[in-house]
């Protein structure tokens, strides 16, 4: 994809205060899109907002919890206020909350990792696909897991949510596709964000998953931002209701002795 595919196109990026969301903000920006910069955290949206205005580029922050259905509305509503359109929305906002064995999850734990993880993806898609839908087109980016491809033990909440976000995904292309508008998921492996890194817990830990990996490393934020920028673009303009994968082979690798 050549630089500048995006230009003059109006982005929304949720959870774009770190790791994959700021990363994906730039990469958008740097292809030319205007770029609203949503976060949970007020100062980690300014600065993403602040890295792209440095390097040329166009952005605005715009904080708020996405957990909230009325915010996310007004989100989408002021962004087409401002600009007149919504191009691209890659609705990323999500985290592993509650931890450990199915039998201890309490009802209030798995509620919140439903919460986050599912029920505010329906709400920035329903949000996105009302204005989007109506102007004739537009691109909707989800950002799912490798957990929803296979079980990590003590993972089980953010698991099932992410996984459903995929016939979530496949329920918008199929009702929407006629109306315009694309609607994708990508699915990251292990990614060096700040969060993984706090999960994983040592460099030691890192490189010996790193060595399960038939690219022998664990993908960085760019990498997935890659994918969404060409999720966005017409160059994918023939792609919805689909799934990308991007982990470095480790979802497609089965667990086999070793033999000689």
């Amino acid at each position: 994809m050549t630089a500048a595919q995006l230009t003059g196109r109006v982005a929304l990026v949720t959870g774009g205060g770190s790791g994959i969301g700021r990363a994906t903000a730039l990469r958008l920006a740097a292809d030319g899109s205007v770029v609203v910069v949503n976060d949970l955290d007020a100062g980690r949206a300014q600065e993403t907002t602040e890295l792209i205005t440095r390097a040329g580029g166009k952005a605005e922050a715009r904080a708020g919890d996405v957990t909230d259905s009325a915010l996310v509305d007004t989100l989408v509503d002021g962004t087409w206020a401002r600009h007149g359109r919504l191009d691209v929305f890659h609705s990323n906002a999500g985290t592993g909350l509650a931890h450990g064995e199915l039998t201890s999850i309490s009802d209030e734990g798995w509620r919140a990792d439903v919460e986050l993880n599912l029920n505010a993806m329906f709400y920035c898609v329903r949000a996105a696909l009302r204005v989007m839908s109506a102007a004739g087109g537009g691109s909707i980016i989800c950002t799912s897991s490798a957990s929803a491809l296979g079980a990590v033990p003590g993972t089980g909440p953010y698991a099932a949510a992410k996984a459903a976000i995929l016939q979530l995904v496949r329920s918008a292309a199929v009702e929407y596709g006629g109306t315009g508008v694309r609607v994708n998921a990508v699915i990251p492996g292990a990614v060096k964000t700040p969060a993984f890194r706090r999960y994983i817990g040592s460099d030691e830990r890192l490189s010996a998953y790193e060595r399960q990996i038939p690219l022998g490393r664990a993908c960085v934020p760019e990498d997935i931002a890659a994918a969404v920028a060409w999720l966005a673009s017409d160059e994918s303009a023939c792609v919805t209701g689909t799934t990308l994968v991007v982990d470095g082979g480790l979802t497609a690798k089965r667990a086999e002795p070793l033999i000689g």
